[in-house]
């Protein structure tokens, strides 16, 4: 039985690989390799304005989200972990003030981990950490990218990734490790999977899906290692730090919800169903209703695709990234780099093919809201919720009828018995 599912697994991974063989040709050179250089010359651009911009104010930090990790690992390393909950502090650190509301609300194995950053200067640091993020993506991307240079380089350098890099937020490297994640899987290293699937407890709220897809597949090892990762590493962070940290995390998060959802309705970053609902008009109370409403219906589609043995790894893969995005109340747009990801699985399935809408719809996931972005800093008005939803609702249809085609499709092995004399 063994023999046959790794059998199985080899002619998927084959089929997948061929269907990327269309970026194989001179235009899908053009496109892996043009589009990426570009993605990298803004990037590269958008962090020297930046430092010469720290230069020229003479502030220690620029004002990206960046500068609170950074901000809240230097305090503390000069004061103590705690004082990381004073906002106060934050923004003295970090010298930038605005009428934005930017705490720190994480968990503490998050700040243990910034902590080396936290000792250098904040140009540097920035630097670093966009280094790692890219270079988390060029490892997590290529088993999936079929030994193709240009797919592997479209993906480490979609568009969808600007905001996130811009920022310095930490959507790629949470991306590298779902990625990684199921690398591992889809290679009977369940293990593994698990130990990575552990690490992105460092960002939970946008890990409520994930446990669906490991219990339905039956994926106890993996769970287990899950569960133990998760555990090592709060139980060491939680000795660092303290166990006040606790407390005062849960009181942060608490006022930061108060204050989110105070200002939600205008707050076009959001871009959460939750968030957009509310932007629309619709009462917070309803919002928050269809918001859970909307993510039992991703949980539901995450269960039966990684429970049937009808529905290949590749669409699998795709319905976890998409129904990540649909299932959280709180996603920022810097999130919609998940969106890229999705649809290379979306390729290697088969289900978007070279035909206009497959093809359009694929064009979409993989820019994101990178070009959304790029038209605010040109002093356009764009929304950034009206551009996410309909892609990715889009995308959540896409892997619903596919879904639901593959487990109406007759059962090979079904077929087999049935023309037996």
């Amino acid at each position: 039985m063994t023999s046959n599912n790794q059998r199985k697994k080899s002619t998927a991974a084959d089929a997948a690989t061929h269907r990327l063989q269309v970026f194989d040709t001179r235009r899908g050179w053009q496109f892996g390799t043009l589009i990426p250089a570009l993605i990298v010359f803004l990037t590269i651009a958008w962090i020297y304005y930046a430092l010469t911009k720290i230069e020229a104010l003479g502030l220690p930090t620029f004002n990206n989200d960046f500068r609170i990790f950074w901000a809240a690992a230097r305090l503390a390393i000069i004061e103590n972990p705690l004082s990381v909950f004073n906002v106060e502090k934050i923004i003295e650190m970090h010298g930038i003030i605005d009428e934005r509301w930017m705490p720190w609300a994480y968990p503490p194995a998050f700040l243990i981990a910034l902590l080396p950053l936290g000792a250098l200067s904040f140009p540097v640091a920035w630097i670093v950490f966009s280094a790692v993020s890219v270079l988390a993506l060029l490892v997590a991307i290529r088993p999936f990218a079929g030994g193709l240079v240009p797919v592997w380089l479209a993906f480490v350098f979609a568009p969808a990734y600007v905001p996130a890099l811009f920022m310095g937020q930490t959507s790629l490297l949470w991306a590298a490790g779902l990625l990684a994640a199921l690398a591992s899987m889809r290679d009977n290293r369940p293990i593994l999977a698990g130990i990575f699937i552990g690490l992105l407890t460092l960002k939970p709220q946008l890990g409520i899906v994930i446990p669906v897809a490991l219990v339905a597949s039956g994926a106890w090892r993996t769970i287990i290692a899950a569960i133990v990762t998760t555990i090592a590493t709060s139980s060491f962070s939680t000795y660092v730090v303290g166990i006040d940290y606790w407390p005062e995390l849960r009181a942060m998060a608490h006022q930061h919800f108060e204050v989110i959802s105070a200002s939600i309705a205008d707050n076009d970053l959001m871009v959460s169903p939750f968030g957009t609902l509310t932007g629309l008009g619709v009462p917070m109370s309803t919002a928050l209703v269809l918001q859970w409403c909307t993510t039992l219906l991703a949980a539901a589609l995450v269960a039966v695709a990684w429970r049937s043995d009808r529905v290949s790894f590749d669409l699998k893969a795709a319905t976890l990234f998409i129904t990540i995005l649909l299932s959280t109340p709180y996603l920022w747009y810097y999130e919609a780099a998940l969106l890229a990801p999705a649809a290379l699985f979306l390729l290697r399935a088969g289900i978007l093919r070279m035909e206009m809408p497959g093809i359009m719809l694929a064009g979409f996931m993989w820019l994101g809201l990178g070009p959304s972005l790029l038209l605010v800093f040109f002093r356009f008005d764009t929304t950034f919720r009206l551009v996410f939803a309909p892609i990715v609702l889009l995308a959540f249809a896409t892997c619903l009828w596919a879904v639901i085609v593959r487990l109406r499709a007759p059962h090979p092995t079904a077929s087999n018995l049935k023309e037996r004399p």
